[in-house]
């Protein structure tokens, strides 16, 4: 037995065919930082196997026309995050060369920006800033991507550098910054660069 309804349709000669306005402002660094996080029910439902390679990956952005950032993660939980960018630089082979490894054999878990490293901010914060806030947070933090966090300290949504930079027609600097000794001592002594 069939329980659907039939939904009635209007006459689509009397829709508006013009956009309004509000939808055609270009956004700039006043904007409210609300829309540049991507929800994480929208996250979670693009994400990608941590054992996915970087060729697939790169694959997949180039198909599902996603510019900016993939998601990995395992049984709905994000564990990282990697922007189309950082797949055709100079980090995967810098990785490939650390890890003694072919370029075609690492994984998007070899290069990804772990969630439990990113700093993160709270939700009420993000909804008094706007994107140039964010964007000074991600420039002075060295991070390109920020955590949003709910008011139960569960992740809520994800600010990438590159969504930032993609709406506003500029660049987000993000300059890396050594975190630890073994970074002070990575760069000074074995003449590695920060990644």
């Amino acid at each position: 037995m069939n329980t659907f309804k039939i939904i009635p349709t209007v006459d689509s000669s009397i829709a508006c065919a013009t956009v309004s306005d509000e939808t055609l402002t270009p956004l700039d660094v006043y904007s409210p930082a609300e829309y540049v996080v991507n929800d994480i029910n929208c996250v979670i439902s693009q994400m990608l196997s941590p054992d996915t390679s970087i060729d697939e990956a790169l694959t997949v952005m180039r198909l599902s026309n996603r510019k900016s950032t993939l998601y990995i993660g395992m049984d709905s939980k994000l564990l990282g995050v990697i922007s189309g960018f950082t797949l055709v630089s100079r980090v995967v082979l810098m990785v490939a060369k650390r890890k003694g490894v072919a370029r075609a054999d690492l994984t998007v878990a070899d290069v990804m920006s772990l969630t439990y490293k990113m700093p993160a901010l709270r939700k009420s914060q993000v909804h008094r800033a706007c994107i140039g806030d964010i964007k000074q947070t991600m420039e002075s933090l060295g991070e390109a991507h920020i955590q949003v966090l709910d008011e139960n300290n569960k992740i809520c949504g994800l600010i990438s550098s590159t969504d930032i930079s993609r709406v506003l027609h500029e660049p987000v600097y993000i300059n890396a910054t050594a975190h630890s000794f073994k970074d002070f001592f990575d760069v000074m002594h074995e003449h590695e660069e920060l990644i």
